[in-house]
């Protein structure tokens, strides 16, 4: 071998050329492959968060033209899933610079605090994309990581005696846990503070219920003691928790609902239309055409589909 690379010096410089790049991805400086995979356009990060309600659509303008004032009091105006979605669609459409105007001309404004670990929360995504973990180089886990540390400093700063954005913040502050390293019990204590005056906020369980999920590195004994008090919580909240559930376990464990469960729920959701007043609806419906589509389901999967819009992108 070594007479071999005597004799072709090249092949010598592009092993250690690949060694070096190894050693770049490897420690989540540089990955070749990640960025040829963004050049083609794999893996982009979409959602119309916005869902096309002209309320929400209203609130990006007044943030983009820096009529904070109007965002303030269109957020305060709105109910709780229209203020999730009001932050999140801030987060995707809305420019950090002018939220960091905002902080530093009224840092006690809790506000804009989370305004801004939203968009840090967004642009982690964006980065890591959607992808299972064994499809993001490291290159992303680590700017992804990094961005999530950011947003985490931001929210904690949030004032523990705002209870107009309480449970906002700590649905954040969960939706990051999930994927750093964290006290688990703090997490846990954490979404017990918050849901004893929220106990039917849908952002806030989603949140949690990724952070218990085994997927994310929980274990079953966490899975299992929040599924085990499914009851004490709303008919939605219920319905959200058990979609989310029953696409995991087909996705995972290649579950095909034999006993009828999953066909029982959406035969449940589709027979009793929700309020449009609950925007979480198109998170529920998301899930179930997902799950739909996995298990072949053709009606459903064609009527989830449609329920979805416009909050899918598929």
């Amino acid at each position: 071998m070594m007479n071999f690379i005597s004799e072709y010096p090249l092949v010598k410089w592009i092993l250690v050329g690949f060694g070096i790049l190894y050693i770049l991805d490897k420690y989540g400086v540089f990955s070749p492959v990640d960025n040829l995979i963004n050049l083609i356009g794999r893996y982009k990060y979409k959602s119309q968060a916005h869902l096309n309600e002209p309320k929400l659509k209203e609130v990006i303008e007044y943030f983009n033209k820096k009529q904070f004032s109007n965002v303030e009091q269109s957020i305060k105006s709105m109910t709780a899933s229209q203020r999730s979605f009001a932050f999140e669609s801030l987060g995707q459409y809305g420019d950090t610079k002018i939220t960091d105007e905002w902080i530093k001309r009224e840092p006690s404004n809790d506000l804009p605090k989370i305004i801004k670990g939203n968009q840090l929360i967004h642009k982690a995504w964006e980065i890591r994309g959607s992808g299972t973990i064994d499809t993001v180089s490291n290159e992303k886990q680590v700017s992804f990581k990094k961005q999530l540390k950011k947003a985490e400093e931001v929210l904690i700063a949030f004032s523990k005696n705002n209870t107009t954005y309480k449970s906002n913040a700590a649905a954040c502050l969960i939706t990051i846990y999930k994927a750093i390293d964290a006290n688990r019990e703090y997490v846990h204590q954490l979404f017990e503070d918050t849901v004893k005056d929220a106990p039917n906020d849908a952002e806030l369980h989603k949140s949690y219920m990724s952070f218990v999920s085994p997927k994310w590195g929980a274990t079953d004994e966490e899975y299992k003691n929040y599924l085990n008090r499914i009851n004490e919580w709303s008919p939605f909240i219920q319905q959200l928790i058990l979609s989310q559930y029953y696409f995991d376990l087909n996705y995972f464990h290649d579950y095909q609902d034999t006993d009828g469960k999953i066909a029982n729920l959406m035969a449940e959701v589709k027979a009793a239309p929700i309020n449009n007043s609950n925007l979480h609806r198109y998170e529920l419906y998301k899930v179930l055409y997902w799950t739909a589509s996995n298990l072949e389901m053709k009606e459903f999967q064609e009527y989830y589909k449609q329920m979805a819009l416009p909050y899918l992108q598929d």
